[in-house]
């Protein structure tokens, strides 16, 4: 009888056992998966970038302000959790800058702005679709009512 009673006990744990192993695995391969959709992880993301480019559209399509050539400058920072831009003019004017907490999933680079020179970025999240190839993160998506579609390239330690 003791016997017995032991053999199920074993045969439950060695079930649940299983069954835990299984679940265990099947969600490492969900996150490799998601992983490999999403090449713009947090820690791919750090470091100083510099815009390249930038198109920005309105509702209908319409580019409404571009930046090609290096004609405003724009730096942007990742550092952990944190993120910090500045965007001036060619001639060195200030235009802008704001910081605040980020995040990237698998749908995306998040920004949690918590202090801005411009009070209408305050406490806002924006939410973009990003891609890393190599030194060039490609981001777009929308931010207060406008399609942004902006090019950065990772800056070297030794470059200025």
């Amino acid at each position: 009888m003791q016997f017995q009673q032991f053999n199920r006990q074993f045969h439950r744990a060695l079930l649940l056992a299983f069954v835990l192993a299984t679940s265990s695995a099947a969600a490492d391969t969900r996150q490799i998966k998601t992983q490999s959709r999403n090449n713009c992880s947090s820690e791919l993301l750090q470091g100083s970038w510099q815009l390249q480019s930038a198109i920005y559209s309105d509702s209908t399509g319409k580019v409404v302000a571009e930046i090609q050539q290096q004609s405003s400058k724009s730096r942007k920072l990742i550092a952990g959790q944190y993120f910090s831009f500045i965007t001036w003019q060619a001639e060195g004017k200030f235009e802008v800058a704001a910081t605040g907490t980020f995040y990237s999933d698998n749908t995306g680079y998040h920004e949690q702005v918590e202090a801005a020179s411009l009070p209408r970025l305050q406490g806002k999240t924006y939410h973009f679709q990003c891609e890393l190839n190599g030194n060039n993160w490609l981001h777009q998506g929308m931010e207060d009512g406008v399609y942004i579609k902006e090019h950065w390239i990772k800056l070297d330690a030794g470059q200025p």
